[in-house]
């Protein structure tokens, strides 16, 4: 579907009052459920990894801006829905108030809202469907997810324990963060702007 012009006449009046930041955003979801991945063993021996099926789930959501190397995250969402995407943004835009923020995200139904497309300082655009690959913050998730592979938590408080300290590493380290999500097309296409 084409966007036009006038779906975004809001957005526009803003546009030229403020410096633009670019952001990409994302949810991950994060559980009970054992997250597998590649791991060492010695020589002869077969790798044992304990699982776990508890049914309790979080989310994490994430904003990260490719050329800066900043990024927001918000933990302990219970649902990934349009609320939450709402309290998101509004943090996100009450951090960076002296910008017009573009924020490029997937098709998920909640990412459609009206009233998020209506928010004052902020400016969604979709993703084209199903291209998952195009989305910095899910590289950055990947490395998250490292975090807890193949271990049993107690609880899902002990595990959004360790992805905070995780995710607080990579906050606190902007020049990892371009490294990782810095895709060059989209440094490309921004620097020419």
């Amino acid at each position: 579907m084409v966007q036009k012009l006038e779906d975004y006449q809001y957005q526009y009046n803003y546009l030229t009052l403020k410096p633009i930041k670019l952001f990409f955003m994302d949810e991950m979801r994060f559980g009970l459920i054992s997250n597998y991945r590649r791991s060492w063993s010695k020589v002869g021996e077969r790798t044992v990894i304990s699982n776990q099926q508890e049914y309790s789930n979080r989310y994490l959501y994430s904003a990260i801006d490719p050329i800066e190397g900043d990024n927001f995250n918000i933990i302990g969402f219970n649902d990934a829905n349009s609320l939450s995407v709402k309290i998101f943004l509004e943090a996100l835009r009450d951090k960076y108030k002296n910008y017009h923020l573009i924020i490029i995200w997937d098709n998920a139904p909640f990412h459609k809202k009206k009233e998020l497309h209506s928010m004052k300082d902020i400016t969604p655009i979709f993703l084209p469907s199903y291209s998952p690959q195009l989305n910095p913050v899910e590289r950055f998730y990947g490395e998250i997810r490292k975090s807890t592979a193949n271990r049993v938590f107690q609880s899902i408080d002990i595990q959004e324990n360790i992805i905070c300290k995780e995710v607080a590493l990579w906050m606190g380290d902007t020049q990892k963060t371009k490294q990782l999500c810095g895709y060059s097309w989209i440094s490309k296409q921004w620097f020419e702007l």
